[in-house]
């Protein structure tokens, strides 16, 4: 089908008659439609995400459209197309204006609807700046001269737009806006480069065969958004340069491409120079505020769940006491702080005695609340102790690490603990006296002599076996 239109259209520009550019431009503005209509159609089947961008671009072709349709217009009015009765410019304008627009938008979150909305009113000042300066390049006195710096300000208009695309492109992630983004860049280059050259071989021949060059950007699109999938680009993933770099960039590319335009418009028309460059900066100001503000907000939550990770990582989720892991590293800073002020640490290894019995007994769920019960005894209990550290060891195990405190301190302090447990009264019928009692084992180590935390508490451990060995309820 593209190559029948192409075909047409050629056939169209070799046979020169009066109507030749009427006709030429005919046979664009038909593939144009039929461009717009297959956007169309796929702006409806989008997925609800990227609908947004394809309607931008939707409303980029119709733009162009209506420009190719001025042409149209005019050319019927003068066969030699002098531009005389219409200005299709502004248009052309609108449609660079909405490609642009198309690259900056980013849909995900408030920030980003924000900073869209800051890109956007750039890009719409940076075509209006556009426009402006455009009609003011104008020397009646040297067309020629005039002609040369309007196609340069095409040329850059353009390579701005597709430059745009490319860097969205290459810092897209997701799959669905990557393809979006390819057939946006894949038609700002090719429509880039056919303008260019359009422009430029116009003043070099009488031909029309020239004119092909403005169907062919459209043919190119409408195959792109025909196809079901785009296979180019299946396995690129971006880099993170390349996502910073997608996402920061913009902004300042908007902003320096219109204070350039401003600089130029300066002495022509100063007040309109001066508005339209205070507008860019505070925009671009405001932008920048926006980003900061949500980075600065972001930070404070990522600080917020690096506490709730350290917390989740070093604390029992059943007692809420320390974990193993919290243990080792409370044991390990109370073994490097021991001095001459504070020359030992104990550490209490706690046994709930027959435990299995109970779980067989009473359930999971009463020995869960039963375990709870006990943290509960052993954190209150050990509130006096400065710097204690009561941690569930696994299980129905527990430890407890007294800095500064000596043997026979910690042998009085766990002793009260091991009859707090026994007064809570918890049922147990295989236990001593029918109630929940629990084993203990005390080690300690006193400066200088240096001890490892395992070593510490393995020498625990063996005091509880000597304490159910003993007969249970009771500190060794």
């Amino acid at each position: 089908m593209s190559a029948l239109l192409l075909g047409v259209h050629a056939g169209i520009a070799m046979f020169v008659t009066v109507r030749t550019l009427s006709w030429s431009y005919a046979a664009v503005l038909v593939i144009a439609v039929l461009a717009l209509y297959l956007c169309w159609r796929r702006s409806i089947q989008a997925v609800e995400h990227n609908k947004p961008l394809w309607w931008i671009l939707f409303g980029a072709i119709l733009a162009k459209t209506t420009a190719l349709a001025l042409l149209f217009a005019d050319s019927l009015l003068n066969a030699e197309g002098t531009l005389v009765m219409v200005d299709p410019s502004f248009y052309f304008c609108m449609a660079s204006l909405l490609m642009i627009a198309a690259a900056t938008y980013n849909p995900t979150g408030p920030m980003f609807r924000w900073t869209t909305a800051a890109d956007t009113l750039l890009a719409i000042a940076l075509a209006a700046m556009f426009y402006v300066t455009l009609h003011h390049a104008v020397d009646p006195s040297s067309p020629a001269a005039s002609a040369s710096f309007l196609i340069l300000l095409f040329d850059g208009l353009d390579a701005l737009v597709a430059l745009f695309a490319t860097i969205r492109l290459l810092g897209t992630r997701r799959k669905d806006e990557r393809r979006f983004f390819f057939v946006l860049a894949t038609f700002a280059w090719v429509d880039g480069i056919c303008a260019a050259a359009h422009n430029r071989l116009l003043s070099l021949t009488e031909s029309y065969l020239p004119e092909l060059l403005l169907s062919i950007p459209l043919l190119v699109l409408g195959v792109l958004v025909s196809r079901r999938s785009i296979g180019w680009l299946r396995g690129y993933r971006p880099s993170r340069t390349a996502i910073y770099l997608s996402g920061s960039v913009s902004p300042f590319v908007l902003c320096l491409a219109l204070c350039a335009l401003v600089f130029f418009l300066l002495k022509s028309q100063p007040v309109l120079a001066m508005v339209i460059l205070a507008v860019a900066l505070t925009v671009y100001a405001a932008r920048n505020a926006i980003v900061i503000g949500y980075h600065l907000a972001v930070e404070d939550e990522l600080r917020l769940l690096r506490r709730g990770l350290q917390y989740t990582a070093n604390h029992d989720e059943l007692t809420g006491l320390q974990n193993r892991r919290g243990l080792f590293l409370a044991l390990r800073r109370a073994l490097d702080r021991t001095d001459d002020e504070k020359p030992c640490v104990s550490l209490a290894m706690l046994d709930v005695d027959r435990f299995k019995g109970f779980n067989d007994a009473y359930g999971h769920l009463a020995g869960d609340a039963c375990l709870t019960l006990v943290a509960q005894a052993l954190r209150a209990a050990l509130t006096v102790v400065p710097g204690s550290v009561v941690a569930r060891y696994g299980g129905e195990e527990f430890v407890v690490v007294l800095p500064g405190i000596d043997a026979s301190e910690a042998l009085g302090i766990i002793e009260t603990v091991r009859q707090d447990v026994y007064t809570l009264g918890i049922a147990n019928r295989h236990g001593i006296d029918g109630l929940v009692t629990i084993s203990a084992g005390i080690a300690t180590h006193c400066a200088p002599n240096p001890v490892s935390a395992e070593t510490l508490l393995n020498l625990a451990d063996e005091a509880v076996y000597r304490a159910k060995a003993a007969g249970r309820n009771r500190t060794m």
